[in-house]
C-alpha cells in the first residue's frame, strides 16, 4: 500500500511533539484547509477572512530591514475545535521552536521526504514575488528542518522554491524506514525595501516516493 502523509498544525504549544500530545495538533484537510501569513488578523476568527480583512492585516514593507511576517494561521474548514472558530494561530511559527509543523507518515518511504514551494499545484513555475519572482534563491519562503533539533534563536532557514531549493525533512538522513513524524519550522521573510507589494497564494509540497 502507498505510504501516506498527514500535515499536523500545532495550535497549542510549539515545544510539544505530535507523538507526545497529538491533541495539540490539527490535521489539515489538504483539499479545503489552508495557511494564512499575516500581521494582524485575529488569532481566532469565526469566519473566513475576506480580501478586505486580509489586505488590512498585511505586513508592511520596511525600507530599512527585512520583515518576518508576524503570524501564520490555519484556516480550518474541517474542525470545530474549542467552539466555532475557523482560524487557529500556528504556535511557534518563526520562533526557536521544534514542533509547529508535523509531517506524519504512516509507513516507510523510498526517498527522503522533501519540502518544496511552487506557484501552483502544477509544480512548474516559481514566478510569484513570494517565491523569488523567478529567482528561487531569493524566495521569501524560508524553512528549517527541526526533526532532530531546535532551529536556533534567530534562525534564517533556507529559501524554498522550485525543484532545487528544497528542504530535506529527515535532516539529510535519507528515507524513513518505518512510520515516522518529521518536523519543520516555516516562515515568510520580506526583504528590506522590497519594491512591489503583493497579496499572493502559493503551494507547499512534500515530495517522496514509497516502497
Amino acid at each position: 500500500m502507498a505510504t501516506t502523509m498527514q500535515l499536523g498544525i500545532n495550535y497549542v504549544d510549539g515545544d510539544v511533539a505530535y507523538e507526545t500530545t497529538p491533541a495539540d495538533f490539527i490535521i489539515m484537510d489538504l483539499t479545503n484547509d489552508y495557511l494564512i501569513w499575516s500581521k494582524s488578523l485575529d488569532d481566532l476568527m469565526t469566519h473566513e477572512p475576506t480580501p478586505t480583512e486580509l489586505n488590512a492585516a498585511a505586513e508592511i514593507i520596511d525600507p530599512s530591514v527585512a520583515v518576518t511576517v508576524t503570524k501564520c494561521l490555519l484556516m480550518d474548514y474541517s474542525h470545530n475545535v474549542g467552539g466555532s472558530y475557523y482560524t487557529h494561530l500556528v504556535k511557534g511559527m518563526g520562533e526557536n521552536k521544534r514542533y509547529p509543523f508535523a509531517f506524519i507518515f504512516d509507513d516507510a518511504t523510498a526517498t527522503e521526504p522533501q519540502l518544496e514551494a511552487w506557484d501552483t499545484s502544477a509544480h512548474t513555475t516559481t514566478n510569484k514575488h513570494v517565491l523569488g519572482a523567478g529567482t528561487p534563491a531569493n524566495s521569501m519562503a524560508k524553512a528549517v528542518c527541526t526533526t532532530t533539533s531546535l532551529p536556533g534563536a534567530g534562525w534564517a532557514g533556507a529559501p524554498i522554491a522550485g525543484a532545487s531549493n528544497v528542504l530535506l525533512l529527515n535532516d539529510g538522513n535519507g528515507a524513513i524506514a518505518l512510520a515516522s513524524n518529521l518536523y519543520a519550522n516555516l516562515k515568510i521573510v520580506i526583504p528590506a525595501n522590497y519594491s512591489t507589494p503583493a497579496a499572493e497564494t502559493f503551494v507547499w509540497t512534500v515530495r517522496y516516493t514509497y516502497l
